[in-house]
C-alpha cells in the first residue's frame, strides 16, 4: 500500500527482523530435533524483542508491548487444555508446537538469564554458543 500504520511497518520491521535472526538462531546453529523448537524460536524472539526496542519507540516502551501479549495469550494458553512445558516430551501434531508458549515463554526465559547475566555477561556467553556450535545441530541444554 501507498501508506499504512506505524505500528504496521514496526511490525513488518520485526518479522524482517526475527527472519534475520533466524539465520545464526536457526540456520547457523539448528536444533537437533522437533523437541528443541523453543530454543531456536524463543531465542530469536528475544532477539527480535531487543531490535525493536532499541530501533523503534524504546526497549522499556517495546518490553510493555511484549508483556501484554504474554499476559493476553500466553496466561491463557497455560491456563487452558493446550498448556504445556516450553519444551514438550511428545505431540500429537507438528503443528501443536508452533505455540505462545515455544515461542513468548521461551524468549521470556531466555530474557531471564539476559537480566541474571547482565547484558555484558549474556551477550559473551552468546558470542561463545555460536563458537562453540556453529554449524551444528543443538539441544537446550547446550544453550546452557
Amino acid at each position: 500500500p501507498k501508506t499504512t500504520t506505524d505500528a504496521t511497518y514496526q511490525r513488518v520491521e520485526g518479522i524482517i527482523g526475527h527472519e534475520y535472526f533466524h539465520n545464526w538462531t536457526g540456520n547457523r546453529v539448528t536444533c537437533r530435533d522437533w523437541f528443541q523448537l523453543t530454543l531456536k524460536e524463543g531465542l530469536t524472539v528475544f532477539r527480535d524483542q531487543q531490535f525493536s526496542g532499541q530501533v523503534n519507540d524504546s526497549v522499556a516502551v517495546q518490553r510493555i508491548k511484549n508483556v501484554l501479549v504474554v499476559r493476553g495469550s500466553q496466561f491463557r494458553e497455560d491456563a487452558g487444555p493446550m498448556s504445556h512445558p516450553i519444551r514438550p516430551d511428545s505431540y500429537i501434531a507438528m503443528d501443536n508446537f508452533y505455540t505462545a508458549t515455544v515461542y513468548r515463554k521461551g524468549a521470556e526465559i531466555i530474557r531471564m538469564y539476559d537480566t541474571i547475566l547482565t547484558s555484558e555477561g549474556f551477550r559473551k556467553g552468546m558470542d561463545l554458543y555460536f563458537k562453540r556450535h556453529d554449524g551444528s545441530a543443538v539441544t537446550c541444554d547446550d544453550f546452557l
